[in-house]
């Protein structure tokens, strides 16, 4: 699946800074579901090195993903039916989040110029973005947690990216196709693979890759 470039991602921005807009404005809904991310995610502090990137996945997952109590639907669904029944042009985008995919990735290429090749970890598809923001310190073999979103006929990023490290690839993997044998979601796997992401920095005075080996026996 590719992507092109063209005015999709300021769009897609647009569309996710008034998501930001409409539903976070209750402090105490943010902080119940901040709860919710952190007891499946681990919980990371503000002078934590994974401060800002945790925050902004959250952030991103709040609007696009949680279904709030006395709710059917997330936070973008509703926001597009909204923008559907006014007319709003951009509703097509709204509903592009809906129907994104959050996953491990690899990065298998970086050109410059914002071409980046990924290969989806958990499900094997292969992506391909071109004319992308450069990703300062990226790598091919690199492992992260991102969103891709269809819109317009691209795939574009989203405002997750959390990163592993590589020389935990082979160990995420493996913890990856174990969970999923026995029943996990998609959604558990990311969750757990997060947890580890977060103990990496806890344990510094053990190798990463050890501590995704490691897995459940540290975070029990």
């Amino acid at each position: 699946m590719s992507g092109a470039a063209g005015d999709r991602q300021p769009v897609l921005d647009e569309v996710l800074d008034e998501l930001y807009a409409r539903h976070t404005k209750d402090p105490a809904a943010a902080q119940a579901a901040r709860r919710e991310y952190e007891t499946r995610r681990g919980k990371v502090h503000q002078d934590d090195e994974l401060w800002e990137p945790w925050s902004a996945a959250f952030v991103e997952w709040y609007v696009v993903e949680r279904v709030a109590d006395g709710d059917t639907l997330p936070p973008a669904a509703l926001t597009a039916r909204a923008m559907a029944a006014a007319g709003d042009e951009r509703a097509d985008v709204a509903r592009a989040l809906v129907t994104s995919q959050r996953s491990l990735f690899e990065v298998r290429e970086k050109v410059r110029g914002g071409r980046v090749e990924l290969l989806d970890l958990l499900g094997g598809g292969e992506y391909r973005l071109e004319g992308e923001r450069e990703l300062d310190g990226v790598d091919a073999g690199d492992v992260a947690e991102l969103r891709l979103v269809g819109v317009r006929g691209a795939v574009r990023f989203g405002r997750t990216f959390i990163y592993h490290p590589k020389e935990a690839r082979g160990a995420i993997v493996e913890r990856a196709r174990s969970m999923l044998g026995t029943g996990s979601s998609r959604r558990d796997v990311i969750d757990q693979i997060a947890q580890l992401r977060v103990q990496v920095t806890r344990y510094r005075h053990m190798a990463p890759a050890r501590v995704y080996e490691l897995g459940s026996r540290i975070l029990g």
